[in-house]
This record gives C-alpha cells, sequence and structure tokens, in this order.
C-alpha cells in the first residue's frame, strides 16, 4: 500500500512540474486550430481582412471546434457498435475453420513490415483527396450567385444533423488513419528502411488531416450562422438594401453583408468608433442566399 501511494505521489508530482509546458502546448493549440477556424471562415464569406498574431478570439473559436469534436464522439460510437453488431452475426455463422483461415491470413499479412504502413498512407490520400479537401472549392460565397457545381455544395446546405454526421465521418475517417499509424509506429524496431519511410510519410498524412478538420469546421459549420442588425451605424445607413448582416468584428472596422433586390450584394466595411450593434436574429444564410439550390426540409426562408 505504501509503495502504491509512493508511486503515486511521484507521477503526480512528476505531472505537476511539467504542467506549464503541458499548458502551455495546449494554448498552442487551441491558437492554431482557432486562427485556422476563423482563417478560412472569413475567406469563405469573401472577407479581405488581416487577423491579428495574437487575439483572444482564436482561443475561444479553438474551444468551440474541441467542443463540437467531443460532442460529435457520440456518433462515431453509435455507427461503429452499429456496423460491428451487423458485421459480427455474418462472423458468428461463419464455419469455423473458414473463421481460422481468415485469422491466419490477417496474421501473416499483418506481420510483414510493408502492408500496414501503405494501407494507412492509401486510405489517408484518398481521404484527404475526395472528402477533406472539398471544402477548399468553397470561396467568396456571399457574393457568389450560386454555390459550386461539387458535391460538396449539398452538404453545405443540409440539414443540421446531417452536418453534424458528415463532420463525424470525417473524423471517423481521421482516427482510422490514426489507428494504422499507431499500429505501424509501434513496431519500432522490427521495421526496415522502407518501412520507416512509409511510416514516416502516413504520420506526416495524420498531421494533414488534423490540420484539415479544423478548416472543414471553418468553412461549413461556424459559417452558417450570421447575426441579423437592425441598421448600418451612423453615415453608413443606406436604404437600397433590405436586410443587413454583421459578418465580422474587429477592434478598429465592422464589416457588414448588405442584401437587396434583384439580388444584389455589397460586403461593407465601415469604422467602428464605438458604434452600437443591435442584433435582432441569426440567420442561416447559405438557405438565405442559395435556397433555390436547396430541395430538403430545412427551413430556408428568404
Amino acid at each position: 500500500m505504501d509503495d502504491l501511494f509512493k508511486s503515486l505521489t511521484e507521477k503526480v508530482g512528476n505531472f505537476a512540474a511539467k504542467w506549464t509546458a503541458y499548458a502551455a502546448f495546449g494554448s498552442f493549440l487551441l491558437y492554431l486550430i482557432g486562427y485556422l477556424t476563423l482563417r478560412f471562415q472569413l475567406s469563405t464569406y469573401g472577407v479581405a481582412t488581416d487577423l491579428d498574431l495574437f487575439d483572444e478570439r482564436y482561443l475561444f473559436a479553438g474551444c468551440r471546434f474541441l467542443v463540437y469534436v467531443v460532442s460529435s464522439v457520440p456518433n462515431i460510437l453509435i455507427v461503429a457498435l452499429v456496423v460491428a453488431a451487423i458485421g459480427y452475426v455474418p462472423w458468428r455463422l461463419t464455419p469455423l475453420p473458414v473463421r481460422e483461415r481468415v485469422r491466419r491470413w490477417f496474421a501473416e499479412w499483418y506481420a510483414k513490415p510493408l502492408p500496414l504502413p501503405l494501407l494507412g498512407i492509401v486510405l489517408a490520400v484518398l481521404f484527404i483527396q475526395l472528402a477533406m479537401r472539398r471544402c477548399f472549392a468553397f470561396g467568396n460565397l456571399l457574393l457568389q450567385k450560386q454555390l459550386p457545381d461539387e458535391w460538396i455544395s449539398s452538404v453545405l446546405l443540409t440539414s443540421d444533423g446531417k452536418l453534424t454526421l458528415y463532420f463525424s465521418g470525417l473524423m471517423a475517417g481521421t482516427l482510422l488513419t490514426v489507428f494504422i499509424a499507431w499500429q505501424a509506429v509501434a513496431r519500432g524496431d522490427s521495421l526496415n528502411g522502407a518501412a520507416r519511410l512509409l511510416t514516416g510519410v502516413l504520420v506526416f498524412l495524420v498531421a494533414v488531416e488534423f490540420l484539415l478538420l479544423p478548416v472543414n469546421y471553418g468553412v461549413l459549420i461556424s459559417t452558417q450562422q450570421l447575426p441579423q442588425v437592425a441598421e448600418l451605424p451612423g453615415d453608413a445607413k443606406s436604404p437600397d438594401y433590405q436586410r443587413v448582416w454583421l459578418v465580422w468584428n474587429s477592434k478598429e472596422t465592422l464589416t457588414y453583408f448588405l442584401y437587396g433586390p434583384q439580388d444584389r450584394r455589397v460586403l461593407l466595411t465601415v469604422p467602428r468608433k464605438d458604434a452600437q450593434v443591435r442584433i435582432v436574429a441569426y440567420d442561416d444564410i447559405y438557405c438565405v442566399l442559395f435556397s433555390a439550390d436547396h430541395s430538403e426540409s430545412r427551413p430556408c426562408s428568404r
């Protein structure tokens, strides 16, 4: 009992000694994630602005991304359990000799140094190219008359539940390649030169997937809602536009999106000068602008 208490005390002491380093590294990751989220959110809107190197909003955006990721984990677990349950019944009904041959084949395949990292690389490249990079098709959407002719456009206009499932799918694909990379790295000294090279490439691709997660979040998730304001501040008032949304709020300027008759669209930046912002509603901006391209049951009032 004394040895257990002593060991626990030593571990707690070591963790406390390194707490500052852990906190600094965690803050850096949240800042990086928050910066990527906001940078691609503004690029999707079409707002031309410089982001400060240090801004507390990066930390808040990173925390929102982290909360969204954690809330998506149950979706992944539910789908994984359903798939496992569906596959378990046929596996148990398979004759025992067939199962033994499958186990032997998998054990022989897994024991080889090259197939596992090569499989991870193929899956990661396909996943990045076919799914995670598709969000780059969106840019300056507030000023475009229609969405790009890409399959990802249907994701942007789908219901909130389906959008959450799509992002959960991105996370699931990333976690799958993480697991394969972890298994490949765990072999350590048993790998030859070619296997080490492939494992290094796989680890790099996994890092790219992790960086693309906040990018997809910034483009697809955080851009959905915009606050509609009652009026423009001061001399910037214009009767020619029916609806006005606040797009970006910086220390020195306010950026508004103006929408008027005949589908007129303008991004307007005005000096802040302690101007009051009266928010009257939060609108699904893509449904407002692109409801003609929408065929689902999601409400899209114009």
